[in-house]
Order: C-alpha cells, then sequence, then structure tokens
C-alpha cells in the first residue's frame, strides 16, 4: 500500500513537472516569436525639384523634422529675374492639403518671407506650383529656403534648398557645359572637342576607371574599352555659385555588358568647379570662355552578388574606388562583413553563403529615392554566431524613419535571417558632417558597450538596456586622441588646449581609467598614440609663445609614453629644448624642437625621433586586394581564406525582415556646450573636412580648387573667384572693422558687431589676394606689432599701405610673396557676418 501511494505520489509530481515545464517553455517560445518582424517599406517620400533654365535641378529629398541650415549645403537655386520660383513635388499619389515657404538668412536669426502658396497643380503623383517670392532679397546674397508640403496621411514634409537673386548670367552656360561634358565623354569622336579642357598628365593614375579628373588621358577620360553607356535620367545639382565661380554635381546610372552578356549597373557622380572668364558681354553658346578649374567622375560598381561574383578565394567587388569598401571578420574567421558601395553583405566561408544584410537600393534602379546616396554604412562588429552589428547614419532612405537624418544601431541575427534595430538617434546634421564625426570613433566592445563621438561629445550608449552616458564633452580640436585600432581613448580635462592640468585615457574594451594630473603651474597636453600607446606631453604654464597677440603654441618640455598596462615606459626630455610639433610615421615618432629666445619668443633648432617597438595595426584597406584587367583596369576584390570550388555553389539571398521592437529614439544631451568657431573646408561640392584652424581649412580646400565656410555655409574663402585687378579705394574705412577688434583679438573669432576676425597665420600672400578682390583689407605682419595693409593687387604687383608712414607703394607679387613668407606668413582680416 505505501509503495502503491509513493509511486502515485512520483508520478503526481513528474506530472505537475512536465505541466510546469511545457507552461515555461510555451512561454518562453510565446516570447521569442513575440518579436514583430516586417519588411522594410519601399520609399514614399515625393521628391521636389526647382526649375531653373529650363531644366528641373535640385533634387530635394523629403525631410520629416525641420533641419534649419543643417540642409543649406545640398543645393543653390538661382531665382528667375520676376523671382517666381517653379517647384515641382513628384512621386506621390497622395493629396496636396497645403503649401507653405518662408525664407531666412543662412544663420536662421531673420526672417524674410513667410507665404503660404494658395494655388497648385495636381496630376496623377506629380504636383507643380509658383513660389511668389517677394522683392525682399538683397542681390547677389545666398538665403535659407523651407518648403513645407502637407501631404494626406503622410503629414508635414520640408524640403530645402539655399537661393540667390541675381544679374549673374554665367551659371547657366556653366551647367550647359556641364552636362554637355559628361554626354560627350561616352562618345570617343565627340569628345574630341573638350580636349582644351584637359589637363593631362603624365603622371596621373589612370589605373582605376573609379576615378578620373581632368589630369587624366584622353583615353581614360573616354571609358577606355568598358563601353559604358548611362541609363536613365541625369540628375543636375547646382552646389555653389560664387562671383565668377561655380560648382555643378551630376550623378546618374550607367551600364555595360561584360563578357558573359551580362548587364553591369554602376553609379557614376561628376564634380565640376568652373569659372567664368570675366568678360561680361559675351555669346553665352560659346563655352570655351568657360574654365574647368577642376573636375572628378567617381564610377562604383554596383554588387549584385551573382555567383560569377564569387570565384576562386575572392568576392569580386569589380570597379571602385578606396572610400566605399570595407570588410571585417569574426574572430573564428568564418563570417566576414563586408560593404560594397552603400550595401551591406555577409559571407559564411564554410557554407558558402552570401547574405545581403541592408541596402536602401529597389528592383527599380532608376528611383531616385532609393538611390539617394547621403547615408552610409558602417560595420561595427562580426560575431562567430555570424550576427553582425552595423550602424546606418545620414539621411534614411525608407522604413519606419524615412525622412529623417540621425545615426540607427542595427543587429543582424544570421539564424533568423533578420535585423532588429537597437537605437534610433534624431539628429540635425548634414550626412557629411555626421562622417566627419563617426570616423573619429564608432566601436562596440565585448561586452556591447557603444562609444560614439558625436558633436565634440563622447557617449557610451549601453546596447543591452539603450542607456546612454557622457564620457567626455566639450571636446575641442587637439585636445584628445583615438587609438588607431579604436580601443583607448585620451582627452584633456576642459577642453581646452593649453590650459588642462589632467589628462583622461580610457580603456573601452576594459573600461580601465587612468588621470594623468600634472604637477603645479604644470600644463599635460594630448600629442596621439602610437599603436596602443598614448604619447602626451608636460610644459610650463608660462612658456607660451605668443606672437602678435596670438598664442602660436605652448612647446613641451617632456614627452612621455604610456604603454597599455598603464605605465610610462619612455621619457623624452632635454634641458635647453622645448617640443614645439610632433607627427608619427610609422614607428618614429618625429620632433619638431624649439629654443627660446625671450619670455614668449622661441626659434626652430634641429629635429629629433624616437623609435618605437609598438604595433602599428592594419590599414582600412585590410582584407581587400586589387589586380589590373586589361579592358576594366584596376579591380578589387575581398580576400578569401578558403577556395570556392565552383561558383556554383554559393548560396545568395537577402535579409528581408526587421523588427523595431526593441528599439529607442535616444535624444542625446551633452552636459557642456563648445563654442569655438568651426570652418568648413568643401572641393567639388563635397566636405573635405572641418577645423577650428582657419589656416588648416583653407589648405584643405586649396588643391581642389574649393571653398572655405562658416558653419551657416557663408563663404569665407574661394580658391577660384578672384578677378585679375582690384584696388579698395578707400581702405582706412574699410579697414576700420579690422581696427576696431585688432587689440582683442587673440584668434578667430565672431564679434557681436556681426564681424569675424580670422587668424589666417601660415596661409601665402597670394591666397590672402581673395579677401582683397572682395573690399576687405588684410593685415601683413612685418615684426612684433607692427604690419602693412594689403589694399589691391593686379597682375604683377600687390598694393601695400604703410600706416606709419601713410605711403602707399607697389611689391612684385613674387618678391612680396617671398618678403612675407620670410617674416612667418601672418596675416589677419575681418568679414562681415551675412
Amino acid at each position: 500500500m505505501n509503495k502503491t501511494i509513493k509511486r502515485a505520489a512520483i508520478l503526481l509530481l513528474i506530472f505537475i513537472a512536465a505541466v510546469l515545464l511545457f507552461f515555461f517553455l510555451n512561454r518562453n517560445l510565446a516570447k521569442q516569436d513575440s518579436t514583430m518582424y516586417m519588411t522594410m517599406d519601399k520609399p514614399s517620400l515625393p521628391v521636389a525639384y526647382t526649375k531653373m533654365y529650363g531644366r528641373e535641378i535640385n533634387a530635394m529629398p523629403a525631410y520629416r523634422q525641420e533641419m534649419g541650415n543643417a540642409a543649406a549645403c545640398d543645393s543653390l537655386t538661382v531665382l528667375p529675374k520676376d523671382r517666381e520660383l517653379e517647384i515641382h513635388i513628384a512621386g506621390t499619389d497622395k493629396a496636396v492639403l497645403a503649401i507653405r515657404y518662408e525664407i531666412r538668412s543662412l544663420n536662421l536669426e531673420r526672417l524674410v518671407e513667410d507665404t503660404s502658396v494658395t494655388e497648385w497643380m495636381q496630376q496623377d503623383d506629380s504636383v507643380t506650383a509658383v513660389l511668389p517670392i517677394q522683392n525682399l532679397l538683397t542681390g547677389d546674397r545666398e538665403y535659407l529656403l523651407q518648403i513645407e508640403a502637407d501631404l494626406d496621411t503622410y503629414g508635414t514634409v520640408y524640403y530645402y534648398t539655399r537661393v540667390m537673386w541675381t544679374e549673374n548670367e554665367t551659371i547657366q552656360p556653366m551647367i550647359d557645359l556641364a552636362v554637355d561634358f559628361s554626354t560627350r565623354t561616352f562618345n570617343y569622336e565627340e569628345a574630341k572637342n573638350l580636349t582644351d579642357y584637359l589637363e593631362t598628365n603624365s603622371t596621373e593614375d589612370n589605373t582605376s576607371f573609379g576615378t578620373a579628373t581632368i589630369r587624366s588621358s584622353f583615353s581614360h577620360l573616354t571609358w577606355g574599352r568598358l563601353k559604358m553607356q548611362p541609363v536613365g535620367e541625369v540628375q543636375v545639382t547646382l552646389k555653389e555659385l560664387d562671383g565668377i565661380m561655380g560648382c555643378v554635381k551630376l550623378s546618374y546610372l550607367a551600364s555595360r555588358q561584360d563578357e558573359n552578356g551580362e548587364t553591369e549597373l554602376y553609379t557614376v557622380e561628376e564634380d565640376f568647379t568652373m569659372k567664368w572668364n570675366g568678360q561680361k558681354n559675351m555669346n553665352v553658346q560659346n563655352i570655351r570662355q568657360i574654365y574647368i578649374m577642376d573636375y572628378e567622375r567617381t564610377v562604383k560598381q554596383v554588387f549584385q552578388g551573382t555567383r560569377a561574383d564569387f570565384t576562386g578565394k575572392r568576392i569580386m567587388l569589380g570597379i571602385s574606388n578606396d572610400q566605399e569598401m570595407s570588410v571585417k571578420k569574426s574572430a573564428n574567421g568564418k563570417t566576414l562583413a563586408f560593404l560594397a558601395g552603400r550595401e551591406l553583405w555577409c559571407y559564411d566561408q564554410q557554407k558558402q553563403r552570401a547574405v545581403r544584410i541592408f541596402s536602401f537600393r529597389s528592383e527599380d534602379p532608376s528611383d531616385l529615392r532609393s538611390n539617394y546616396d547621403q547615408h552610409k554604412i558602417k560595420i561595427l562588429q562580426v560575431k562567430d554566431d555570424g550576427g553582425v552589428d552595423f550602424l546606418v547614419y545620414g539621411y534614411i532612405n525608407r522604413g519606419m524613419h524615412e525622412g529623417y537624418t540621425g545615426v540607427a544601431g542595427y543587429h543582424y541575427d544570421a539564424a533568423g535571417n533578420a535585423i532588429n534595430e537597437r537605437f534610433f538617434i534624431p539628429l540635425k546634421a548634414a550626412y557629411e558632417e555626421l562622417g566627419e564625426d563617426l570616423e573619429q570613433l564608432a566601436t562596440i566592445n565585448s561586452s556591447d558597450m557603444l562609444y560614439l563621438y558625436l558633436g565634440n561629445t563622447i557617449y557610451g550608449i549601453d546596447l543591452t538596456s539603450n542607456e546612454y552616458m557622457i564620457v567626455a564633452d566639450s571636446l575641442t580640436e587637439g585636445s584628445y586622441a583615438v587609438s588607431a585600432d579604436k580601443t583607448r581613448i585620451a582627452w584633456q580635462e576642459g577642453g581646452t588646449l593649453y590650459e588642462a592640468d589632467v589628462l583622461h585615457l580610457l580603456d573601452l574594451e576594459t573600461g580601465e581609467k587612468k588621470e594623468i594630473r600634472a604637477q603645479s603651474g604644470v600644463r599635460v597636453r594630448v600629442v596621439g598614440f602610437v599603436g596602443n600607446d598614448l604619447v602626451y606631453g608636460l610644459a610650463h604654464a608660462g612658456d607660451q609663445w605668443v606672437v602678435n597677440g596670438r598664442t602660436v603654441d605652448l612647446p613641451m618640455s617632456a614627452l612621455e609614453i604610456m604603454n597599455t598596462d598603464m605605465d610610462v615606459e619612455t621619457r623624452y626630455e632635454k634641458p635647453g629644448t622645448y617640443i614645439s610639433g610632433v607627427w608619427v610615421e610609422e614607428s618614429r615618432i618625429h620632433l619638431k624642437r624649439v629654443v627660446r629666445l625671450d619670455d614668449q619668443k622661441f626659434t626652430e633648432t634641429e629635429q629629433d625621433t624616437i623609435v618605437c617597438n609598438a604595433g602599428m595595426g592594419t590599414g582600412p584597406l585590410a582584407g581587400i586586394g586589387w589586380y589590373i584587367s586589361q579592358d576594366k583596369g584596376k579591380l578589387y576584390f575581398i580576400q578569401l581564406d578558403n577556395e570556392i570550388t565552383s561558383g556554383h555553389d554559393i548560396i545568395t539571398s537577402a535579409s528581408r525582415r526587421i523588427s523595431y521592437d526593441n528599439s529607442n529614439n535616444l535624444e542625446l544631451k551633452a552636459a557642456g556646450r563648445n563654442q569655438v568657431l568651426k570652418f568648413y573646408a568643401y572641393g567639388g561640392g563635397h566636405l573635405l573636412g572641418i577645423s577650428g584652424d582657419f589656416t588648416r581649412a583653407l589648405k584643405l580646400a586649396y588643391d581642389s580648387m574649393g571653398i572655405v565656410t562658416d558653419d551657416n555655409h557663408n563663404i569665407l574663402w574661394s580658391r577660384v573667384n578672384r578677378g585679375n585687378t582690384r584696388a579698395i579705394r578707400d581702405a582706412a574705412a574699410a579697414a576700420a572693422p579690422l581696427y576696431r577688434h585688432l587689440e582683442e583679438f587673440s584668434g578667430s573669432q565672431e564679434f557681436s558687431d556681426g564681424i569675424t576676425m580670422l587668424d589666417a597665420r601660415g596661409c601665402s600672400m597670394m591666397q590672402m589676394l581673395y579677401f582683397i578682390d572682395q573690399g576687405i583689407p588684410v593685415i601683413a605682419y612685418t615684426e612684433e606689432g607692427s604690419y602693412l595693409l594689403l589694399t589691391g593687387f593686379d597682375q604683377y604687383n600687390v598694393t601695400v599701405y604703410n600706416p606709419v608712414t601713410r605711403e602707399t607703394s607697389k611689391v612684385g607679387l613674387n618678391d612680396g610673396t617671398e618678403y612675407l613668407r620670410l617674416k612667418g606668413n601672418d596675416f589677419v582680416c575681418a568679414v562681415l557676418n551675412n
């Protein structure tokens, strides 16, 4: 009896346990299945165009957030003489409920016009309207135009372009020349008419069709043996117009047939910087009166993932350029993720399976909305199970965040062949500016902590909880450094360049942090990293090198190198000499040294070198190779570990499911704000770099025939827009703003009266002629506290005014350039903010 009871009790317990286990497993399964996956919607927001000179140009994407002047660099529209601007909104089958527009100064501080449009025409999926812009604009000045369209079910969308009302008639023939030039390159015979514009140079690299310039060979410019042909419409964008300088961008698709008769697809962009010859009464059809100052064509093959792309031990990427490719491997080497253009793929080397993880491209190759290229993908890590963590930043072309700009974080689950969005950071920032930031730092550690540099701040985001913290803020150029492999960061406390007495070092993988505190009266300065070893300097607070009221440097008396164990392993110090510059080449640290002349003056002495044994890491194209094809030139490929036995064994697919269930919108807020003036260098319509140093920005723009702007996109300097002669008649009156702020001037800065003082030390005299051409006199220092005023120039001379003797004289351009170079090329000028 007891045995029976015991047996029954045991069976009952087993039954209860089974029931509990059943409910537990089903509960977990329900949890797993509760994730809602969907396909990413096709692009739905309509694109707007402006009409200029009989063309529809300046395609404007629809934003679902007000962008302010963050979208100002997208395009420039020249208004017709009557200022009635025709716009076309294409690709919407939704009813338009209202259209409004406003015009503001580029700094957004002054509202010029706010008008509702009362009439428009809607037909099929197209809307046309005329904006009756009032006579309130100052000629030849740029403004920001914001167009608001209320669409049924979509709500309000915004479009942006800069506008200018001008009598300048040079831009139409420039646009015509750009389109004609591009068209002729596809016909060898017609292209012969372009030879007058070329500056063919035998030293130019003609091996890759990924890039062609005005210096390329005629054969290279005309596509060699590729037999390339344009596909669909050419999108024309006017990027800049500054006096006699114009910058035009063309973008389109092109295709060719490979040796097997298969169609290859390419994206093409052509950037023209042109100069009008200055004659006003010309036949505008005579396009030879325009000089092409700079030209670049970039070509990227669309990776289609066909089985022919997988051969031997290679994944063929084809024609491209260095900036559009990268590859990362998992720790076990089984899985690799790679970028081809703006698409993310992964490849399992054991299963020989390739998956297109993420792409905005649609099945219709001509769809402008899916081909809009103001975004980029950044691979963070590849896991051994095939999972991939990555960022997408810039303008979001489709999906839940379509029409927003920002940074989205995603995880690809290889087992489920699905994408999970982890977070979205909405930001009002231009795509290229976001790229500048994230190139500084975007890395994830083994604990799923993501570190990002955005807007002078380093954030840490816990991807498990989606909580974030501020690691460091108010960072300024030169006050922080990141190791090459993005695992260590160092920054000066307070973000100041010459006044920090505490240096922070953080290992992003382990979380270990060290503070380097200087002794009283000593300042600590970040120099950079050699491999993963931190290099920093020590300087005495009273050793500032001041020339003409501005700090040149704080020379360092000693240099220390801290290894990965947070120990100082090397100290460099030589009594009587100071270090004023450091640069690294491979494992060598080169030191620019100075000796003291008096309290605030130094002079250069011989350089020195420190040899290190630190590992330098790998380059950005690690894992990517290339070879030269007879017909297609340089072809890029990804190197595999194992040979593919047969291309037919490759399994290719696409990730079609995405979930937003666990995603949060992160509104990042920094504790402090950095008010340092920034200068933006542009060339060919693209951002080349951002710097707080005007001279550094000018040098970035110089070789590309570019421009330098402030953060409102007001042009401060242009290499191309300068005439052959100019004389400032009333130099004293023109120099009044310069004199007004000269005594308090300590570096490039804005003043409350609308004047921006520019510290142009290190530029050349010839580069300063741009300001004189704009009616802005330039101070050129000759000795401490003594200067000359540059007030005019012609083809042979520069006009110089001596404020002490009040005499005006002319000096030969070459002689003046050399004289001021020997005096330190120390220039200052004052520009009026628009």
